[in-house]
C-alpha cells in the first residue's frame, strides 16, 4: 500500500513538474506557445497577435499592411474578438475611422517603403475562442483565433 502512495506521489510531482513547465513556456499567455502570426497569401498583410490569453488582461495585435509608398490603404477589423473586446489602445491614429456593420474601417497612412504598421491594445473579460478576421481589399485576408482561459 505504501508503494502505490509513493508512486502515486512521484507522478503526481511529474505532473506538477510539467504544468510550470509549459505555464513558463506561455501555455497560459505571454510566451513562445501562445505567441502566433498570420499571412494572407499574397503577403500583403501579416498579424501579430495571442493564441493563448487569460481572460481580463490586455493582448497586444500588430498588423502590417503592404502598399504603395506614401498612399493610403483601408484595412477592415472584424469578427468576435473585435466585438467581445476593447481595444484600449491604437497607435498610430488611424487617418479615417468609420463602421461598416460589426466590422470597423480605418484608413492607415504608409511609410516611404510602403508599409503600414498598426498597434492594437486589447482587453476583454469572455472565456473561451474569440476569431478575429482584418482584411485589406477583396483578396487579401487573414483569419486568426485567441483562446481567453479563466
Amino acid at each position: 500500500m505504501q508503494q502505490r502512495v509513493w508512486r502515486f506521489e512521484r507522478v503526481g510531482w511529474y505532473v506538477l513538474v510539467i504544468i510550470a513547465l509549459l505555464g513558463l513556456a506561455g501555455l497560459f499567455g505571454n510566451g513562445p506557445l501562445s505567441d502566433a502570426q498570420v499571412m494572407s497569401e499574397d503577403g500583403r498583410l501579416q498579424v501579430e497577435y495571442q493564441r493563448l490569453s487569460r481572460s481580463g488582461t490586455t493582448d497586444s495585435l500588430i498588423i502590417r499592411v503592404r502598399g504603395n509608398a506614401r498612399e493610403s490603404i483601408m484595412v477592415q477589423l472584424d469578427g468576435s474578438l473585435l466585438r467581445e473586446a476593447s481595444i484600449e489602445t491604437m497607435q498610430p491614429a488611424p487617418q479615417v475611422s468609420l463602421s461598416q456593420g460589426k466590422a470597423i474601417l480605418l484608413q492607415l497612412g504608409t511609410s516611404d517603403d510602403g508599409i503600414a504598421t498598426l498597434y492594437l491594445t486589447l482587453r476583454s473579460d469572455y472565456v473561451g475562442t474569440l476569431d478575429g478576421v482584418v482584411s485589406a481589399g477583396p483578396s487579401t485576408a487573414v483569419h486568426f483565433s485567441t483562446f481567453l482561459f479563466p
